[in-house]
């Protein structure tokens, strides 16, 4: 018995000690409540960094089960203060940008910037400036540097954005921007390139500087379509199981070819269908084929858009299959369908033209593709001016890499064990050991300079000493893979191509598309999130900020874990 009692004993003690960490720290306990002080800062504090961490609105802390949660975690608990909540989000918001500034201000590459434009439901328009690029750690970084609202002043966005470029000081690294298509656009982007560019000298002479977004591009031209053929849209829509009409063009595609399979198998007979009115049969076939067409584009922004790795690199080949498919349906003896397509072409060829260079540049880039992708698409394609435009950007990636080479110091260039190799090759300068020899007994001071004579003599006439580019050229393509991160190739490769890796970092770090996902398919306006703007206007821009770091940073941590 005596045994048991111990055991009841030291179980007595235990309950009684944790009682007492409870006590302590705050836990649980009868008594509690007449020692515990609350300090409403640090709650304001805390549920401030969930709010500029996560897509919480703001307003949470007024909303009945809110309250009831943390009633039913602490009893005691007063209400938070919607005001104390915000100016917490204000100083984590000021207290991030000095953090974000000086990464900003260290790091040794090119900034590529986008500019989305949103719409509140009463029509304000915003503008939110974005940051895109690959960190000397080789982790890709969007980060959103302003959001503000656009008044009717004229040139009162490019006022606004020079004065966020000049308080974030990188003016001296912007590489590219890319827009929405349109003249308004254009004005902008032309005053930015003014202020940048004299700031730094632009690579290929800014050719690459202003990007136009692929994204909508390819809804205009599927507004542009869907309009033009309202009438037949609502015929057939009603015939559908789940559509109806959307500002989401997708989402219509994939009504009409439900409604449209459900027909040619058979499903609609006689004049109606439960009550509703059966459209003619030459409807139906038009719906066909504006269904087909549709289809090759959204196969294309399918691959694009919601692929994992959206990349530069991924856009040639997919827009170059789909160039293919409206050049075909534009040629096509369906009256219907061939006006259609013609002015379906003429936009998508005008983006194909504006934007060739830096979509070959990425692809030559990719090591799945390099020259080899040119060589296969002048085939499959008959491209009489392919092996031109080639020779171009093949001139443009030379130029680009030599940039690169002549403002990078000596002293930063990394000496890996395939540099070196190339070197001792007689490719790119000498081995270590000539240069000892060169250092102890060459020396022009003594009049005996037989060392840079005897290399001269044996390098062979005619023949330039091979780049990194060159080698890399050369160098058999990769087996293709679907899910390509060419970000991390290239951060493996970096070693052994030191400048073309620079090169590679800056260009893919470059967005094509303003959005990606299902924020691509709109056909209209896109709005601002509603937990965003339920915050207030006073707070928005600091929010939308904040917001992007940490999910960046989370990003990081996500890929660490799986690592």
């Amino acid at each position: 018995m005596s045994g048991e009692h111990a055991k009841e004993n030291a179980l007595d003690a235990e309950v009684r000690a944790h009682s007492l960490d409870n006590e302590s720290f705050g836990g649980p306990n009868e008594n509690v409540g007449e020692n515990l002080v609350f300090d409403d800062t640090k709650r304001a504090r805390a549920f401030a960094l969930w709010v500029c961490a996560e897509d919480v609105p703001l307003r949470a802390i007024e909303v009945p089960s809110f309250l009831d949660l943390v009633h039913t975690l602490n009893p005691l608990a007063n209400p938070l203060n919607v005001k104390m909540v915000k100016a917490e989000c204000l100083k984590i918001f000021k207290e991030e940008k000095v953090k974000i500034k000086q990464v900003l201000a260290d790091f040794n590459g090119q900034i590529s910037l986008s500019v989305d434009v949103l719409n509140t439901p009463v029509c304000d328009e915003y503008m939110c400036l974005t940051a895109h690029f690959v960190e000397d750690g080789w982790e890709v970084k969007k980060w959103v540097l302003s959001f503000f609202r656009v008044w009717g002043e004229e040139d009162y966005a490019s006022k606004v954005l020079l004065k966020c470029l000049s308080d974030w000081k990188i003016e001296n690294k912007i590489f590219t921007i890319t827009m929405k298509n349109g003249n308004d656009y254009d004005a902008t982007v032309k005053i930015l390139k003014d202020r940048v560019q004299e700031k730094k000298k632009f690579q290929l002479n800014g050719r690459l500087f202003h990007v136009y977004c692929c994204a909508d591009m390819l809804s205009v031209i599927v507004r542009d379509a869907l309009a033009e053929i309202a009438d037949i849209i609502d015929e057939v829509l009603d015939f559908a199981v789940c559509a109806k009409p959307s500002p989401f063009w997708h989402l219509t595609y994939v009504g009409l070819k439900e409604a449209s399979e459900l027909y040619s198998m058979g499903e609609f007979f006689g004049d109606e269908y439960h009550g509703i009115q059966l459209p003619p049969a030459d409807v139906w076939h038009k719906a066909e084929a504006f269904v087909k067409l549709l289809g090759s584009i959204y196969n294309v922004a399918k691959k694009l858009f919601e692929a994992k790795y959206p990349t530069a690199n991924n856009y040639l080949h997919n827009l170059q299959e789909l160039r293919a498919s409206l050049i075909h349906e534009s040629m096509s003896t369906d009256r219907f369908i061939k006006p259609i397509a013609e002015k379906m072409f003429q936009k998508f060829d005008k983006y194909w033209n504006d934007m060739f260079l830096l979509l070959a540049l990425t692809t030559l880039l990719d090591p799945r593709f390099k020259k080899k992708y040119f060589e296969f698409s002048s085939l499959k394609y008959e491209d009489s001016d392919g092996k031109f435009r080639v020779a171009a950007v093949l001139d443009a990636l030379q130029t680009l890499y030599d940039e690169y080479a002549n403002t990078i110091d000596e002293d930063e260039k990394p000496m890996s064990k395939s540099s070196a190799s190339f070197e001792c090759e007689g490719s790119d300068g000498p081995c270590p050991k000539i240069r000892r020899v060169e250092e102890g007994c060459g020396s022009s001071k003594d009049g005996f300079d037989w060392v840079q004579e005897y290399k001269q003599f044996i390098q062979p006439k005619g023949q330039h000493p091979k780049s990194e580019l060159d080698f890399y050229l050369e160098e058999p393509v990769l087996p293709w893979i679907e899910d390509f991160d060419i970000i991390s190739w290239w951060r493996a490769s970096s070693s052994k191509y030191p400048i073309l890796s620079r090169v590679a970092r800056d260009l893919l770090a470059i967005p094509i598309s303003i959005v990606t996902s299902y924020d691509a398919y709109h056909t209209t306006a896109r709005q601002i999130d509603w937990t965003l703007m339920s915050s207030g206007r006073d707070i928005m821009g600091a929010l939308m900020c904040t917001r992007s770091w940490n999910q960046s940073n989370s990003y990081e941590d996500e890929d660490e874990d799986e690592d």
